[in-house]
C-alpha cells in the first residue's frame, strides 16, 4: 500500500465503523433512552479513535514533508 493511500483508508474504515455502529444502535429494539446512552458511549469511542487517527495521519505527513523537504535540498545542492 502506498502511503498516500493511509490516510483515505483510516477515514474510509471510521466512517464505516460509524455507519454500521449507528445503523446497529438505531435499529435495535431498545428503549430511545437506552438508545440514547449507548449512541453517548460509541460517539465518545469514535471521537478518540479519530483523534488518534488524526494524530497518525499528522505524524506521516510531517514525515513525508520533512521526507521531500530533504530530498529537494539535495537536488538543489547537487545542482549547484
Amino acid at each position: 500500500m502506498k502511503k498516500q493511500e493511509t490516510p483515505g483508508l483510516i477515514v474510509a474504515a471510521l466512517v464505516g465503523a460509524a455507519a454500521g455502529a449507528l445503523a446497529g444502535i438505531l435499529l435495535a429494539p431498545d428503549s430511545g433512552k437506552k438508545s440514547r446512552k449507548k449512541l453517548k458511549k460509541k460517539a465518545k469511542k469514535l471521537k478518540k479513535e479519530m483523534a488518534s487517527s488524526i494524530e497518525e495521519v499528522t505524524s506521516k505527513g510531517l514525515e513525508s514533508a520533512t521526507e521531500l523537504k530533504e530530498t529537494a535540498e539535495k537536488i538543489l545542492n547537487n545542482k549547484t
